[in-house]
């Protein structure tokens, strides 16, 4: 038999015995749906491994980028009939296929930028601060606060400046609901999720801990993130974070949520918008954050929110995640294509999400599929449906 050296290092080595076959995973997956090759499915690629393991099959690079296009949607591990982790032994044989040397070359350039610059896009500390241009008002004494609540922006939303507007948007969001609130500014490094999905999984607690180290210390008891990835990485990395259970964190859905409940919000009149909700696989599948996001929409007045199908914990992937936009973007914005085809048989002219990753791929497939339809995180429709202070108090 071929010895795999992480996937035994890390119990991964029965699981391609435990595989029932079913197919459920091959069903929901959305590479599988675009490339239409047994090969390239959740089943295929276990049976692959299994035929490795007896000596009957290669480990090499064909193989390699096989298990690199994988959004890594956690939709197979859901319906998985035997209780598979699947996403867990793609990224250890993602582990594998790094120590083997068979890293596809975005996934290379992935780990150095995270090793050298703290990012994932070879930027930089500096870089971190340019969304706050505009609102040097509202952050200018946030940055290193000591707070009960920190904001974690995420690299997508603190580096893109497509994507600066949702970062602005929960900062005014938690001045309006009068939250003492803090930044790490440009003290914020990744997460450490794409040191996973690159196959990395050693150093994911290392990085998580630099943001974690800052946080204590500033005394925070709540995190929110513009990012779902970002809390899952955390909670299954974090060493500290499992010895202690002291901080709390929310997607920015659950923490809107709550300033609603505790009547801190109020919203103005919106001029009859009809709006579907994406629901990301992270926060669907792993947070079960579903309900929280549509709760805001029903709060605000004239929006009308419509359910696009599949939804909540059967939502398709956009194509985005678990480096799948870098490694075959061409693929992942067919996945995103597909995705979006779902919104256009409802009568939605606004889609409504909460993951960054979701926002760039949609962004993209709009225009190669030429449709006209309005993107926004959940913070951008509550920041512009707030009532106005002076009539909201």
């Amino acid at each position: 038999m071929t010895k795999l050296d992480f996937i035994e290092k890390y119990g991964q080595e029965d699981e391609p015995y435990v595989c029932a076959s079913c197919g459920n995973c091959t069903l929901v997956c959305p590479v599988f749906r675009e490339l239409k090759w047994e090969s390239y499915g959740p089943r295929g690629k276990l049976h692959i491994v299994k035929s490795i393991m007896e000596g009957e099959g290669e480990f090499g690079e064909d193989f390699a980028r096989k298990i690199f296009l994988c959004n890594l949607c956690e939709h197979c591990t859901s319906v998985c009939t035997t209780g598979i982790s699947l996403d867990r032994f793609w990224e250890v044989a993602r582990a594998e296929a790094r120590e083997r040397g068979l890293l596809p070359t975005p996934a290379q350039f992935v780990l150095k930028s995270l090793k050298e610059r703290g990012d994932i896009m070879w930027m930089g500390s500096a870089d971190r601060i340019l969304w706050m241009e505009g609102i040097e008002e509202l952050v200018k004494d946030r940055v290193l606060k000591k707070a009960k609540v920190a904001y974690f922006l995420g690299c997508n939303v603190s580096l893109k400046s497509q994507l600066h507007d949702v970062a602005k948007s929960m900062v005014k969001i938690m001045d309006y609901a009068g939250i003492d609130f803090t930044l790490l500014g440009d003290k914020e490094v990744c997460c450490g999720a794409p040191l996973g999905w690159a196959g990395n999984l050693k150093d994911i607690n290392e990085m998580a801990e630099r943001n974690l180290e800052i946080i204590r210390e500033l005394g925070v008891e709540t995190v929110v993130f513009s990012c779902p990835s970002c809390i899952v990485t955390w909670q299954e990395h974090s060493k500290s974070l499992k010895e202690d259970h002291n901080i709390e964190l929310l997607t920015a859905s659950q923490f809107i949520n709550r300033l609603i409940r505790e009547n801190r919000l109020s919203f103005e009149e919106q001029p009859m918008i009809t709006a579907t909700f994406h629901d990301p696989c992270i926060s669907a599948r792993v947070l079960k954050a579903t309900e929280e996001p549509r709760e805001i929409m029903e709060e605000i007045p004239g929006l009308y929110h419509v359910e696009m199908n599949p939804s909540r914990q059967n939502t398709r992937c956009c194509g985005s995640h678990g480096l799948l936009d870098v490694v075959d973007p061409v693929l992942s914005s067919k996945i995103a294509e597909k995705r979006l085809r779902d919104v256009t048989v409802t009568p939605a002219t606004l889609l409504v999400t909460e993951c960054p990753r979701c926002i760039l791929a949609f962004d993209l497939a709009k225009f190669t599929m030429n449709y006209e339809m309005k993107v926004q995180d959940i913070t951008q429709l509550v920041a512009d449906s707030l009532l106005p202070k002076e009539e909201g108090r």
